[in-house]
């Protein structure tokens, strides 16, 4: 995954060279997968579904945490990032989400067998990790970050410019735009920068209209195991404790945070205390 303007940042590079990739196959479809091993023997298995305008790269600054303890298993979802796209169907054919969680769950069965895992969604995989967890219910746990799929109106309603309509030096003054003003709420660093411009570049799923809608609670509602929620503070696609407190439902397995002065992309913009808070609860259960 390479940019024609820019070199691939070092640390991007450095999680190349350290992970394994792997394929699996839905529907005639390539579903790509990168793989880090963990430090520690046989780690249990931990999944990590990216964003909607995302990549595996969602989750950049946080593998090295997870995977001192956890065999870690991040894939591009069909239609985003290196993987093959249901080109078949038409755009938004409601036959699409059902074909992408249908090639998660069929992915992680190859690559995990049967053995119970940690599932992580964020935004638009959050969604997703809810209605993979719902068709899996050996995880061991499910983490949201930032996700879509609760149905409340956002905190605020960001105007995005179309980047498509741009070239070179403007395009990436575009997008950085776009970014810190849907994802971040700190400013935006290069290999932010990089990220969000391939990403975007590569994504042929059209999610913003499962995102918004209401589909997460009833999701949750077939989900026994623990779960464990995470919004940024200044998160503009929830009114974030609205959102926590509703999915929460007051049950004691349901778990929520909110963290200060991050944006939706919080495992990013706040990765330190996001990986900190990770791997402390993931390690009580």
């Amino acid at each position: 995954m390479t940019s024609e303007v820019q070199a691939v940042p070092d640390l991007v590079q450095e999680q190349l060279e350290r992970s394994r990739e792997r394929v699996t196959r839905h529907a005639g479809r390539a579903i790509h997968w990168r793989e880090w091993q963990g430090e520690s023997g046989k780690c249990v298995p931990l999944v990590a579904l990216h964003g909607g305008h995302g990549s595996w790269l969602h989750w950049l600054r946080n593998v090295d945490a997870l995977g001192q303890s956890y065999r870690v298993l991040l894939p591009d979802m069909p239609g985003f990032g290196a993987s093959d796209d249901f080109d078949e169907l038409p755009q938004r054919d409601p036959a699409r989400l059902d074909l992408l969680v249908q090639g998660l769950c069929l992915g992680i069965g190859e690559l995990l067998g049967d053995e119970p895992f940690h599932l992580i969604g964020f935004s638009f995989g959050g969604l997703i990790a809810g209605l993979v967890a719902q068709r899996m219910p050996r995880i061991r746990t499910l983490t949201l970050l930032g996700s879509a799929g609760h149905g409340f109106r956002r905190a605020s309603e960001v105007p995005m410019r179309n980047w498509r309509e741009f070239e070179g030096k403007e395009r990436e003054a575009v997008l950085r735009e776009n970014l810190e003003a849907f994802m971040l709420a700190n400013p935006a660093d290069e290999t932010a920068c990089w990220i969000h411009a391939q990403s975007c570049a590569l994504t042929r799923f059209y999610s913003k209209s499962y995102s918004r809608k209401a589909l997460l609670d009833d999701a949750l509602a077939g989900v026994s195991a623990p779960v464990f929620m995470l919004w940024g503070e200044n998160d503009v696609t929830a009114e974030p404790v609205k959102a926590a407190e509703y999915l929460a439902q007051n049950r004691p397995e349901r778990e929520w945070m909110i963290v200060p002065s991050a944006g939706h992309w919080v495992q990013y913009d706040a990765a330190p205390t996001v990986n900190v808070l990770l791997v402390y609860w993931l390690s009580q259960h």
